[in-house]
């Protein structure tokens, strides 16, 4: 059975994969976004202290909370559990927040949650179509395989490794052009 062209903003949406795997599903997420040294509190359950996870963010301590609940969720929902959330970076001496929800978030809610957050403190949004673009990135096939059951043919691999091969190529040659100058 071939898959619809939006399979993964579906699966992801419609999670039934548990907290565990939607924790670290999140982790590899953040590590392709750029986050460092990630470490997991208690994925399988028990006290996290107010974090699903820490890691850094350039050279800043932030925690990482994670909503995967099934089907959307009225605003109310996601923004009293981003509050919840919010108050573990001072709690664990952090300096921001990466939320990650399945949830969609139009740009005024997420700009009604990003200012709730105080002065110093840094928050990252990862909702449902941001995490959805990082996941059908051909470098994370192996992820969205392991974590959706979604295969990523090897043709439509090949395709995309040689888009981006070509990129790479017009990216080098313009350097070498313009320092020749």
């Amino acid at each position: 059975m071939t898959n619809r062209w939006d399979e993964t903003w579906h699966r992801l949406r419609e999670w039934t994969n548990g907290s565990a795997n939607s924790e670290r599903l999140t982790a590899q997420i953040l590590l392709d976004d750029g986050y460092k040294s990630i470490d997991p509190s208690h994925p399988l359950g028990g006290k996290d202290g107010g974090k699903d996870a820490v890691g850094q963010k350039g050279s800043e301590r932030w925690i990482m909370a994670v909503y995967f609940p099934r089907g959307q969720k009225e605003f109310s929902e996601i923004k009293a559990k981003f509050i919840a959330d919010f108050a573990g970076v001072s709690k664990n001496s952090s300096q921001g927040l990466a939320f990650v929800t399945n949830q969609e978030l139009r740009l005024s809610e997420r700009e009604e949650l990003q200012s709730l957050k105080e002065n110093s403190i840094g928050v990252e949004l990862f909702h449902l179509e941001r995490i959805t673009t990082i996941l059908d990135k051909p470098a994370m096939a192996e992820v969205r395989k392991q974590f959706l059951d979604i295969e990523f043919s090897g043709q439509s691999v090949v395709s995309e490794l040689k888009d981006e091969m070509y990129q790479i190529q017009r990216r080098l040659e313009g350097l070498q052009t313009s320092g020749d100058s």
